[in-house]
């Protein structure tokens, strides 16, 4: 039986968010100050987009705004792109990719319960690797 991993097995189930009314600044200040990559953006609590350190550089060092008077709406990824914690690792590449997304949150249902980074990715092709080395290497000295 073939093992397939899924959402589920690689994110990271914890999620930060922030209003859509925060300034860049206090969204690049929670993002550097928490060591995190990204906010879910909030409109009543609902999520709404995603803010990712990326979107904060390019908006600051690019576009020139104004970091401590514009509010994280105006330059997030939106609508929000998910994928769902039982889709296999195939659909989280082929999403990532084609988004062109550093990072990918991960839905149970219509509830937001963790994220996969393209961290996550590069660590989990390092522990692949590895796995794979040991398994040539236990071979070879058969």
């Amino acid at each position: 039986m073939a093992y397939t991993l899924k959402a589920q097995d690689i994110m990271v189930p914890e999620l930060r968010y922030v209003d859509k009314n925060t300034t860049i600044k206090e969204a690049a200040q929670r993002i550097i100050n928490e060591g995190i990559g990204s906010l879910i953006v909030t409109d009543q609590g609902s999520p709404v987009g995603i803010v990712t350190k990326r979107d904060v550089i390019w908006a600051v060092l690019f576009e020139k705004r104004d970091a401590e008077r514009e509010t994280v709406d105006k330059i997030m990824s939106s609508p929000l792109i998910t994928v769902n914690a039982d889709d296999e690792i195939e659909v989280i590449l082929e999403t990532m990719l084609r988004n062109n997304l550093t990072h990918l949150p991960v839905r149970m249902g219509n509830k937001l319960v963790g994220i996969i980074t393209d961290n996550d990715l590069v660590m989990l092709l390092r522990d692949l690797l590895d796995i794979i080395k040991k398994k040539l290497s236990s071979e070879e000295e058969k």
